[in-house]
């Protein structure tokens, strides 16, 4: 089976840990062993002889040491656990941020065992994303009623002029009935014509300038909006399409399937690294050191 690396929330995505089978210990994470035939039926060296003294043994090792520190911190800090129903029902219905992940894994022909792994991997981060936004005392809420902008999507063209005076004069044309697209295409300063939306359609809003994202969160749908001043100029929005904001409780339900990927990592991060570093682990001479600084494992010295 090859294994592989894959970059998710600035962190890996990781393949599964299976600790405690017989044989040699290559590592332990709080006493628990990493044993070498364990390693060996991972990496497909099954039946021949491992060479534990390579960067790519290193790198495997590494996964199945930072999972075994990060599930048991999951589980003893938030009573998190994942069920085979639950790892069935992500591959069946993955959410729209991890079907590319998916379609990479059926593109590569990957084995159902490691599909069900990087399924439950992408559960165990949620859970704990979810957890961790939760219990940020006022986070969900000051979200919905300062910056819904962080939780909503949608298509919107605008007119960027340089003054309020030129901006309310565009603004007066749209009211008379002037297209708004036609108007665009007339006055505005910015390189996006009034047939584009900006950013795209739909593109989540916390990517815009922040007095034009919170206009475009709450201003009325289909309707001229504005002047709304941003140190680009004064815009004159129309929001065509919306998904968002959420209301409170569903934010609270569903925390993960709201906030931006930037957001969602910037808690899962420091947690995950925190676990790792707070574990107890201890890699074998012949395979190098565990480094403190970093994830990873350092060759042993010659």
């Amino acid at each position: 089976m090859k294994l592989r690396l894959t970059l998710m929330l600035g962190v890996f995505a990781l393949v599964a840990s299976a600790c405690g089978e017989s044989g040699p210990a290559v590592a332990t994470v709080n006493g628990k062993a990493i044993t070498a035939e364990h390693m060996a039926a991972l990496i497909g060296e099954g039946g021949q002889t491992l060479n534990v003294n390579t960067e790519e043994f290193r790198q495997s090792l590494s996964v199945e040491i930072v999972w075994a520190a990060v599930i048991p911190a999951a589980m003893s800090q938030f009573g998190i656990e994942v069920s085979a129903d639950d790892v069935a029902e992500r591959i069946a219905d993955p959410p729209a941020r991890y079907q590319a992940l998916f379609a990479q894994l059926a593109a590569e022909s990957t084995s159902e065992a490691t599909v069900e792994t990087e399924a439950e991997r992408t559960i165990w981060r949620d859970r704990v994303i979810a957890e961790l936004i939760r219990d940020e005392v006022g986070y969900i809420e000051s979200t919905v009623t300062e910056a819904p902008q962080e939780v909503t999507a949608g298509c919107v063209r605008h007119i960027l002029v340089d003054s309020q005076f030129a901006a309310q004069a565009a603004l007066e044309r749209l009211n008379a009935g002037e297209d708004f697209e036609a108007l665009a295409e007339e006055l505005t300063t910015d390189d996006i014509s009034g047939g584009q939306f900006v950013g795209g359609c739909p593109v989540g809003f916390a990517g815009f300038v922040q007095p034009f994202a919170f206009a475009a969160s709450t201003a009325p749908l289909g309707e001229p909006f504005g002047p709304v001043q941003s140190e680009f100029g004064f815009h004159l929005i129309l929001v065509e399409q919306r998904v968002g904001p959420p209301t409170l409780e569903q934010l609270r339900e569903d925390p993960v399937n709201y906030y931006p990927g930037v957001t969602l990592s910037s808690f899962f991060t420091p947690w995950f690294n925190d676990a790792v570093k707070g574990a107890d682990i201890v890699v074998a001479d012949s395979v190098g050191r565990w480094s403190t600084d970093g994830v990873g494992i350092v060759p042993p010295e010659e």
